[in-house]
């Protein structure tokens, strides 16, 4: 279903699967197994190429169903290092502290993956890095979460040279997959589970903690690559993330006529693409509300009704039941949890 369009798109490079399928082989499970109906082979996956976000999909349930794991997205990883990353890790090991790794590393991220948006802010006292699903399927986006949460982890580490524990907390919107002391105890760090966002918080005064390697010549020419990725990016965009951004942009959440309007394309055209992404403009809508309104419901002191109009909900027991549906329980009660 999604070759003919995400075949001209960038999607997902294919080193971090050719580094899953060796993890897999270590396992006792051969490549074949692993991209069993994606028409992918070994071969391919070694030339680095990028692949759709359903083959990923179905190359990461394969993996999940063989090694009947539901923490493999941890144990995968965990066994990337700095050099996986390409240029972004590049980048990130010639920082002067972790607070500039970060910031870059998040900048470039989607040069590596459009499966999710990675955003870094800084909060309290608190730096917070969280994922948001975009092209990914949302049964394999645990495994999504878990990979970059897990990597991140081993890459600050090694930034700051802490083996030690991490000064860190990792928050999950779901629920556990597995005890939860194997996170915990794989991660190296106390997990939360069914919270607002996926994140993992450090305390800021790590983020002024010295990268050994840094070196602001490297930095630059890493950025500089890290660049040039971007703009190829950008030209070839998926249509996920251009629809989220044109929604950032206006401010509102616009009927599918006025959003292809804004984007110069068609109603059908945008129904089209966004099929072959496995996913639909009404999908994508609801997605930028839930997020919208969790931050709302989080962070602001603005009353329900006041959160269900800027989310484009003129009846607020409309958004009381989306929210119901989205989370399992009412904007009041989810505000009273916090």
């Amino acid at each position: 279903m999604t070759s003919t369009y995400s075949q001209q798109r960038p999607f997902l490079t294919t080193d971090y699967l050719a580094q899953l399928i060796t993890l897999m082989k270590q396992q006792g499970f051969s490549a074949e197994q692993v991209l069993a109906n994606t028409q992918l082979n070994e071969q391919i996956m070694q030339q680095n190429i990028r692949i759709s976000p359903m083959q990923y999909h179905t190359v990461v349930e394969n993996a999940l169903s063989l090694s009947q794991n539901p923490l493999l997205g941890i144990k995968h990883g965990q066994g990337l290092n700095i050099a996986s990353h390409g240029f972004v890790g590049f980048a990130a090991m010639a920082s002067d502290n972790l607070d500039q790794a970060l910031s870059l590393a998040i900048r470039y991220a989607r040069t590596r993956t459009l499966l999710a948006d990675i955003r870094f802010h800084k909060e309290d006292d608190s730096a917070i890095v969280q994922i948001n699903r975009l092209a990914s399927m949302p049964s394999t986006f645990p495994f999504v979460v878990e990979n970059i949460i897990s990597s991140l982890i081993g890459v600050a580490r090694f930034l700051i040279n802490q083996q030690d524990e991490m000064s860190a907390v990792v928050k999950l919107s779901y629920s556990p997959q597995a005890p939860p002391s194997e996170y915990e105890r794989l991660l190296g760090v106390p997990v939360l589970f069914n919270q607002p966002h996926n994140q993992v918080c450090f305390p800021e005064y790590l983020l002024d903690a010295q990268v050994s390697t840094a070196n602001a010549t490297s930095r630059g020419l890493a950025e500089s690559e890290c660049e040039k990725l971007l703009i190829q990016l950008d030209q070839g965009q998926d249509l996920v993330i251009q629809v989220r951004y044109q929604l950032d942009k206006m401010k509102a959440f616009p009927t599918l006529p006025v959003m292809a309007k804004a984007m110069n394309s068609s109603p059908r055209t945008i129904n089209r693409q966004l099929a072959q992404l496995n996913t639909t403009y009404q999908h994508i809508l609801d997605d930028v509300r839930r997020e919208k309104a969790i931050d709302l419901l989080s962070y602001s002191n603005i009353n329900i009704e006041q959160v269900a109009m800027q989310l484009g909900y003129n009846d607020p027991s409309n958004f009381g039941r989306a929210f119901r549906r989205w989370l399992g329980k009412s904007p009041r009660d989810f505000r009273k949890d916090l």
